[in-house]
């Protein structure tokens, strides 16, 4: 519920947060987000699993595999990250996938520990899912907040010198300025598109120009300090 579910309510269609959220603040059903994969964690760009469109341009056919996917075993929808475009991080799209889709399949991975988290390996073969489940827009979303998640969760798991990477100083120090970034950054563009929306269009474009350029930088920039704090966090992973 804690990651998996806020990209559907920020960003997902009308339909789909009726859909998708009721049930889930019920607690009648799970969601989870499915980001890291075997050969991709916190280098999101290198993401694999595909999802291309039908013929009919109505359906995505998703194939690919997730791993570490905190749980995944007890989820019923996976906030999912797939490849709907090119090469690169701008081919990377979120989409809504049901458990009860055919071609779905978890199992739980054999770990060490934190075994309550319900941590999965996830495979979707041939797995045909509507289009109007994509969440935002196709092949544009948030990958900064994705860098910080994804170290978050790694840093609660990952342990070295019988401490939780979390629990040292040089590493929450990373974290909170990348939260501190990604926080100031997201509302600096919400702030520009409130006034976008309400502002007199000669006018918006007299005021809002420059703004808007600097958000532009400031979102690039935010993006390139959190990927590079999270590799730094994954340590070798990252590569």
């Amino acid at each position: 519920l804690g990651i998996g579910l806020p990209p559907i309510i920020k960003f997902g269609s009308d339909e789909l947060k009726q859909r998708v959220a009721p049930e889930c603040y019920a607690g009648t059903k799970n969601i989870c987000l499915a980001i890291t994969e075997p050969y991709a964690g916190s280098d999101v760009a290198n993401i694999r699993t595909e999802a291309k469109l039908t013929d009919d341009g109505e359906f995505y056919i998703v194939n690919g595999e997730k791993k570490w996917i905190t749980n995944g075993v007890l989820a019923d929808y996976f906030t999912t990250a797939v490849r709907a475009g090119g090469p690169g991080m701008g081919g990377i799209s979120l989409l809504l996938i049901e458990r009860s889709r055919p071609g779905v399949k978890t199992r739980q991975m054999q770990c060490s520990g934190v075994w309550a988290s319900g941590t999965a390996y996830v495979t979707f073969e041939d797995v045909k899912v509507p289009k109007s489940n994509i969440v935002g827009k196709e092949n544009a979303n948030r990958f900064a907040r994705v860098c910080y998640e994804e170290a978050m969760k790694y840093a609660h798991k990952r342990k070295t010198f019988n401490k939780r990477l979390v629990d040292h100083p040089v590493i929450r120090n990373k974290l909170a300025h990348m939260a501190r970034q990604i926080e100031a950054t997201h509302a600096w563009m919400e702030s520009l598109l409130y006034q976008t929306r309400f502002m007199e269009g000669e006018d918006a474009m007299i005021r809002l120009g420059g703004p808007i350029a600097l958000l532009k930088a400031q979102t690039t920039q935010t993006f390139e300090f959190c990927a590079r704090e999270a590799a730094q966090i994954f340590g070798g992973l990252a590569y």
